[in-house]
């Protein structure tokens, strides 16, 4: 671009030279330059967003085509079952988080059992995180099979049956082996095993604990479950497919802004430039008339057709009212 004492500098020629005509109804040569640099610096806009463009798009195409495959079978088993939404009490995200704070509360209470077998630290501490992850995910499976049940009821009530047998006993045999390593401290800062019963009554506190936190666990995966597990992985999948697609389509739609921004600006500096070259140049004209050419506008140096074009490319929700009407075509 030009800078004012260079468009100055021109204009007082071109009015010399009674440039442009009087009666011309074109654009002086100097404007029409204006014009073509303005549009050079918008294609390299274009040209500089382009590969970030490109990639965009690339990831949303097959992602919008997982979303419409994963959008009729969510339709589809919904209608089946009369039924669109999961019924859970308990969000993803908080279900997570208190079963992750479950973890850590059984590690503490686990290591102190595992020390009776003197290990060092760090194994005791890998024996009361395996213990501890057992538990809550135990919880978990309990959860699900009381949610979701079967028919008949009582292939998930063996299950059931046998998971919480099962961890009961281990809990139980955790509780007698800190008992007994309660013990031991005592006989060792006593001298004597005098309080034994005290120790068997925080062993069965610690299994009390144990228990709670099994029953809380599991009643945080009943809630957080729905009868129905492929309604809901399908929600769960579309809900995540959707954002993705969004997130993708806020991003494209953020470069092109900044496009429209910078080229609107660019053109905007140009009209400047133009208007100041035009008011020096009737300034310094030996009539002072005003030429028709300077009459006219310049039109914008970016394609919006062309944009919007684009822009439809990479909308979900055009791309599912073009394949409705697809669909609607093929069908009459």
């Amino acid at each position: 671009m030009y800078n004012k004492k260079e468009v100055r500098e021109n204009a007082i020629v071109d009015a010399k030279n009674n440039l442009p005509a009087k009666d011309d109804p074109n654009f002086s040569q100097f404007e029409q330059e204006m014009m073509a640099m303005a549009k050079n610096e918008a294609r390299q806009v274009k040209a500089k967003i382009g590969p970030e463009l490109e990639v965009l798009t690339g990831k949303h195409k097959p992602l919008l085509k997982d979303y419409q495959r994963i959008s009729k079978d969510y339709e589809a088993h919904s209608a089946k079952i009369k039924r669109s939404e999961p019924s859970v009490e308990l969000s993803r995200g908080k279900y997570y988080i208190l079963m992750i704070l479950f973890v850590l509360g059984e590690i503490p209470m686990n290591s102190l059992a595992f020390a009776v077998f003197g290990e060092s630290q760090i194994f005791t501490w890998i024996m009361a995180l395996g213990v501890a992850v057992a538990i809550p995910w135990i919880a978990h499976a309990v959860g699900i099979l009381l949610k979701r049940g079967s028919d008949p009821w009582w292939k998930s009530g063996v299950g059931v049956g046998t998971l919480l047998l099962l961890t009961i006993g281990g809990l139980l045999a955790i509780g007698y082996v800190r008992v007994e390593y309660l013990s031991d401290l005592n006989a060792a800062a006593v001298g004597q095993i005098s309080s034994f019963g005290n120790s068997k009554l925080i062993g069965a506190a610690f299994i009390g604990l144990n228990l709670v936190i099994l029953a809380a666990a599991t009643l945080c995966s009943f809630f957080a479950h729905d009868k129905d597990p492929l309604l809901e992985h399908l929600h769960r999948r579309t809900n995540k497919l959707n954002k993705a697609v969004r997130e993708i389509e806020a991003k494209h739609n953020k470069i092109l802004t900044k496009q429209d921004q910078e080229i609107k600006q660019i053109h905007q500096q140009t009209q400047e430039i133009i208007y100041y070259y035009r008011k020096i140049n009737q300034r310094e004209r030996p009539d002072h008339q005003k030429p028709k050419s300077f009459e006219r506008d310049h039109e914008l140096v970016i394609d919006y057709q062309e944009d919007e074009e684009i822009q439809k490319k990479l909308n979900s929700t055009v791309q599912f009212r073009l394949q409705e009407q697809t669909q609607a075509l093929s069908s009459s």
